[in-house]
């Protein structure tokens, strides 16, 4: 059996993309590197200032065209992905495929081509059950989602025959399920953080970082990730313009929106403009410390529409904070409503500013409902158990293909 499986990984971005899969997979590809296995990423290159050819933090880096945003670069990758593979064949045991609406169907083809075990790993929930393909559209509505829900069904069929499937959520893992994925093919493996890097922060630590980062005094909220239509940021804006800076709270948006299709940074930075919030508002942009931000916090809020768990929100977690999430996918995962935070339903504007309101008027809640969080987070996202669980998978497939 391959004891130090090398692996190959399928996703449409990539570092220096920053977002919850792409850090992911930066993650798990570097513990593999670390432990004396090999790791390649065949990503499309999306920013046109990056090297085709590429190795970051250890893991082999091939990007192929077409180069810069748009929505439509996922599928013209198709074709230099696949000789991408091709060309790589002698130098992976085992292909794991995010995303599995326009990858999935082209990596489970070349890993059958070139005898390798295919892992499928969708981005959001969604994807198994057909909600993603008619989510925000015109198609939301019953007559139409149910047309949609069975053509989406049948051309799931083929992607039963993947190896293994990795769900990183109850929400997810149930989905397969429903699509008739065997049970046994089916790991339950969510992202894990690293709960050393990302911890609680002392009174002391948190006025220092406070200091460094300019924020002010009085208790601050914070968002992490970026900045896309569907990560529920218009209601937050308002949901805070309602119960935060009435409070003398401060909203701290950590992220960027540059570059991608669903970019609504710019929009978002005219609503806070407008409502005369700018005072009250950071925008922090794109940074790799992103637990400097999360320990100078008091409030995490994560009102996102449709997120397959939310890295984002377990590293909040991990960092002691009292957390807002919209009742949706993986969310439910982190958190255990009312007892490790807070959840309200999917752009409910008012529901959201009704917790933020019961956050930032007591601290005793807040300090209660963060340590519990940090708790769980611990106990069911630990980044060592993650890999240790994902390296087990890996080995077992190649060691069956062998």
């Amino acid at each position: 059996m391959t004891t130090r499986p090398r692996v190959a990984f399928l996703t449409e971005s990539f570092h220096p993309v920053l977002g919850g899969g792409e850090t992911h997979i930066r993650a798990l590809g570097a513990a593999l590197v670390r432990a004396g296995g090999r790791a390649l990423v065949v990503t499309r290159h999306s920013d046109p200032a990056t090297p085709l050819r590429d190795v970051v933090d250890g893991i082999d880096v091939v990007r192929v065209p077409p180069s810069g945003p748009g929505r439509s670069g996922k599928y013209r990758m198709l074709g230099p992905a696949r000789e991408a593979l091709q060309d790589a064949k002698a130098d992976f045991d085992v292909l794991v495929v995010r995303g599995t609406r326009v990858l999935g169907p082209l990596g489970l083809e070349e890993g059958r081509r070139l005898g390798k075990p295919v892992v499928l790993q969708p981005e959001v929930n969604g994807e198994f059950s057909g909600e993603i393909f008619w989510w925000g559209t015109p198609l939301a509505v019953p007559p139409l989602r149910q047309i949609v829900a069975g053509v989406k069904r049948f051309s799931r069929r083929g992607l039963r025959h993947a190896d293994a499937f990795v769900a990183m959520s109850h929400a997810i893992r149930d989905e397969m399920r429903d699509a008739l994925v065997p049970a046994e093919r089916i790991h339950l493996l969510p992202h894990g953080v690293d709960t050393d890097r990302f911890r609680p922060a002392s009174a002391a630590e948190r006025a220092a970082l406070r200091a460094r980062l300019g924020l002010p005094a009085g208790p601050v909220v914070c968002f992490t990730g970026r900045l896309l239509k569907g990560k529920g940021l218009e209601s937050l804006v308002e949901a805070f313009a309602r119960a935060g800076a009435s409070r003398g709270a401060h909203l701290a948006i950590v992220g960027s929106g540059a570059g991608q299709a669903l970019s609504i940074e710019a929009a978002l930075r005219e609503r806070v403009r407008s409502a005369g919030l700018e005072p009250r508002v950071t925008f922090a942009g794109r940074v790799d410390a992103v637990e400097d931000w999360l320990r100078a916090a008091d409030v995490f809020a994560f009102p996102s529409e449709f997120e397959a768990l939310g890295l984002s929100l377990v590293e909040a977690a991990a960092c002691g904070l009292a957390c807002i999430g919209a009742r949706t996918g993986g969310i439910p995962d982190v958190i255990a409503d009312q007892a490790t935070g807070l959840l309200v339903p999917p752009r409910d504007t008012s529901a959201l500013a009704a917790a933020l309101a019961a956050l930032l008027d007591d601290p005793t809640r807040r300090s209660a409902l963060g340590a519990a969080a940090r708790a769980h987070a611990v106990l069911e996202f630990s980044f060592d158990r993650s890999v240790e669980r994902y390296q087990e998978l890996f080995a077992q497939l190649a060691g069956a293909a062998a």
